[in-house]
């Protein structure tokens, strides 16, 4: 399930840092504690990623002037949740209810709107999906404190992927994955036509390379399902990885040689001729002279 969450500034000038989106897990921990439900406690010292993903968009697209984002009262945030766990978005819906603003980087922001919106249940085995932001794959090796981040033409970049969703799969619903299918690729026809789908995201003060591409999803429909909640890759904490499945539209075939009727065209005043005809016993004459 997804919540979808307006922001919109109260004050007319917000300097922001363009680091906002690492301050997102701390408003969500806030108001998970604003949650007049019992079983928010559970989730207050929990691990963002182990139960949620999220994604910040600001619209219009704002400035950025030395690492400063400026926006005034006619921008919005769109913060979108996904979580697995109905039991998580209730807890968040309980307690936006009962919050007219929030607080990011000392500003206020009033919550315009709180939207619910339920995935279709998976009817097919294999989903295409967009990123809605970037996507790293990476492990933790050798007892380093930081994860080894695979490129994107790695073998081991999607196999580290669907590991960690299986094992995190097992862990939450108790079921042996090492028998279901899943199965991540790109989208060949969107490689053929893009020479680069990385881009530089930073993840705690260091650069790393992120991909942004399409990609199919096939196998075990409880996985695809579980996969579109929990996002792909890590660094799911600070606002990473999430996706969507999304069905591309049938371009329309224009014929170009097709010969143009002029009693089709329209006339100065948008009328076509055949809704405005001219009777045929209708004298003209001195009318076009």
């Amino acid at each position: 399930m997804r919540l979808v969450i307006e922001l919109q500034p109260v004050s007319d000038r917000n300097q922001l840092s363009d680091t906002i989106q690492f301050m997102i897990p701390k408003l969500i921990k806030f108001i998970i504690s604003r949650s007049k439900n019992e079983k928010a406690s559970v989730y207050k010292d929990r691990k963002i990623s182990e139960f949620l993903n999220y994604n910040l968009k600001i619209s219009p697209k704002p400035n950025i002037y030395d690492n400063t984002i400026i926006i005034g009262e006619n921008y919005k945030l769109n913060l979108t949740i996904s979580s697995y766990s109905n039991e998580v978005i209730d807890i968040l819906t309980d307690s936006l209810n009962n919050l007219n603003y929030v607080l990011i980087l000392n500003h206020k922001f009033k919550i315009n709107n709180v939207e619910l919106l339920e995935i279709s249940d998976i009817v097919t085995d294999r989903v295409k999906v967009r990123p809605l932001s970037p996507i790293l794959s990476g492990e933790i090796k050798d007892g380093r404190n930081f994860p080894f981040y695979y490129k994107w033409n790695d073998n081991n970049f999607f196999k580290a992927i669907i590991s960690q969703i299986k094992d995190e799969y097992k862990n939450i619903f108790g079921e042996d994955t090492s028998e279901l299918e899943l199965k991540i690729e790109f989208d060949k026809g969107y490689l053929k036509h893009h020479t680069s789908i990385t881009q530089l995201v930073t993840v705690h003060k260091r650069t790393q390379k992120a991909i942004w591409s399409p990609m199919y999803i096939s196998g075990d429909k409880k996985l695809i399902e579980f996969t579109l909640d929990r996002g792909l890759g890590i660094n799911r904490e600070i606002g990473y990885g999430m996706i969507e499945s999304y069905t591309p539209k049938k371009r329309e075939k224009i014929n170009l040689k097709k010969k143009i009727n002029i009693d089709e065209l329209p006339d100065n005043f948008g009328n076509l001729i055949e809704n405005n005809p001219i009777p045929e016993d209708e004298d003209t004459r001195g009318l076009y002279d």
